[in-house]
């Protein structure tokens, strides 16, 4: 329970309630922290973690999401915590979403890379406006990565390099794991120094994540099975900016994206691995001598 007390010491920077208090809240989630293989989203996919993992699940994602980031917008089905290792104090969040079978045939016509990197730094300033207070403005420098789409294994890239009003810089890379009824969003945050790019930090990520049989992408059945109204083109610019895309169409943008999209999801962090750890190591230390 030691190194899940100093990560929670690293998210209490981040916020003006006391750090006893954000740490108290976030103890009280449900964290599963055995490697294993573990099942989420009513059985849809599963994730594998490791030694150096901590996981929520379901609403206790959600939970940790709102301590964390200061509004509900977002609603995971599973967050991960990287206590240790190579890329400590990185988080991953997973979220299964319903739209249909999403085509691949909308790139071209959709990316316009220049024009979605402007309106995610102005979404971005509009997003702080609605954070709670206490939270720190953040914004968008540039892309990290552009959006790539990889049909071989029916995944899309890209990544964000930001910082916050504190000039703390930090990457947030994003894949989406297309299926037989929609996507998974996979959202890696991170520092820059960690960071080669989307496909390298997502790798082992997706490679531990897994639809269930049944649920894959090859699983789509033709005249069966349900489709989106707009391809993945449109869907990862809606993603990428908030707003809906103009070649999409205003029907099939409205079918597609009727579920409120929180467009940008930046959870900044504060690099005191050192300083965290040497702080509660004095702590215990006072504890053991009291004791």
């Amino acid at each position: 329970m030691k190194i899940l007390t100093l990560i929670f010491a690293i998210f209490a920077a981040q916020v003006s309630a006391s750090q006893e208090e954000v740490i108290s809240k976030l103890q009280t989630l449900n964290w599963k922290q055995e490697p294993t293989t573990y099942s989420i989203a009513d059985d849809k996919a599963t994730v594998t973690t490791t030694e150096n993992d901590f996981l929520v699940v379901g609403e206790e994602a959600s939970k940790y999401m709102f301590i964390v980031q200061g509004h509900k917008n977002h609603k995971p089905d599973a967050a991960i915590l990287r206590v240790d290792g190579p890329e400590v104090d990185s988080q991953v969040i997973y979220t299964i979403n319903k739209v249909g079978y999403l085509t691949q045939d909308d790139w071209a016509e959709n990316i316009d890379k220049d024009k979605m990197l402007e309106e995610i730094k102005e979404g971005t300033i509009e997003t702080n406006k609605q954070r709670g207070e206490g939270y720190l403005d953040i914004f968008v420098d540039s892309w990290a990565q552009e959006p790539f789409l990889d049909k071989e294994n029916n995944t899309v890239y890209w990544a964000i390099a930001g910082h916050d009003e504190e000039n703390s810089k930090f990457i947030n890379a994003k894949a989406l794991k297309l299926g037989r009824e929609g996507y998974t969003e996979i959202l890696w945050i991170g520092s820059p120094s960690q960071f080669t790019s989307s496909e390298v930090v997502l790798e082992p990520i997706i490679a531990n994540y897994a639809y269930n049989e049944g649920f894959q992408y090859a699983d789509y059945i033709p005249g069966q099975d349900s489709v989106a109204a707009a391809g993945v083109g449109a869907l990862v610019y809606k993603l990428a900016t908030g707003k809906a895309a103009a070649k999409a169409g205003i029907l099939a943008a409205a079918a597609i994206f009727a579920k409120k999209f929180w467009f940008i999801i930046f959870l900044p962090f504060v690099y005191g691995w050192k300083w965290i750890k040497k702080k509660f190591s004095k702590d215990s230390e006072l504890k053991d001598k009291e004791n």
